[in-house]
């Protein structure tokens, strides 16, 4: 079996190492030395607790790109991440985590214990596929998700709120500011553009059903747009 590509952040480990300051290093940061020479001396690669306990000593992003690669993030030290809190990136996919099923093969089973019940973590596979698409530091960071833990529905959901289901056409950002959102509602099936209204809620949340097609998005845009010309 091939070796895995030196990491920048194995790098960094294996500096240490070689000018024989990985055990003082460890030491001095209260670090379990074994695990760390491990991580230096072995081809393994490091647990999603591990990383979590590195934070403040090496930036996440660097145990995902190979020290041949230039890290496309912006890289910082983090405060040590408790494996068992719930992440941003977590957090913000609990309603259309079933678009990433597929995208990050991960399990039906896997994503329901990740993103809806909580059970699991974030493996380390699934964060480097994702390094594509976002900073890593979204796995060990609270972010910017809603402080109050309340769901404000983005732009082409899917929700039910007071016994309608409706289409959002507005943008997440302002449904947020304004605890609003502006929508149509769904009947059998069909979106019926004489029901545009704007919804302010305060004690009844929406709740999201599904994600509608980028192509219903679009159309109910055009139409709506129509309407006010």
């Amino acid at each position: 079996m091939a070796k895995s590509k030196i990491t920048h952040a194995k790098r960094f480990l294996l500096n240490l190492l070689a000018a024989r300051r990985l055990n003082a290093w460890c030491e001095e940061h209260n670090l379990p030395h074994t695990t760390i020479y491990n991580l230096a001396a072995e081809d393994i690669p490091p647990t999603y607790s591990v990383i979590c306990k590195l934070l403040p000593y090496i930036e996440p992003a660097k145990w995902f790109y190979s020290e041949d690669e230039e890290i496309p993030y912006k890289t910082r030290l983090l405060p040590e991440w408790n494996p068992d809190d719930i992440s941003f990136f977590v957090r913000k996919h609990r309603h259309d985590y079933k678009e990433l099923l597929d995208k990050y093969n991960i399990s039906p089973s896997t994503g329901v214990n990740l993103f809806i019940n909580y059970r699991t973590k974030p493996s380390v596979a699934l964060i480097a596929k994702a390094c594509a698409d976002v900073n890593p530091e979204e796995f060990f960071t609270l972010g910017d998700a809603n402080e109050d833990g309340k769901f404000y529905p983005e732009r082409g959901d899917i929700v039910s709120i007071s016994g309608k289901t409706m289409l959002v056409l507005t943008k997440e950002k302002s449904n947020r500011e304004t605890h609003s959102f502006t929508g149509v509602c769904i009947q059998n099936n069909e979106v019926d553009l004489n029901t545009l209204e704007t919804i302010t809620y305060s004690r009844i949340n929406p709740e999201f059903i599904k994600k509608a097609s980028g192509e219903l998005v679009s159309d109910t845009l055009k139409k709506i747009r129509l309407l006010f010309k």
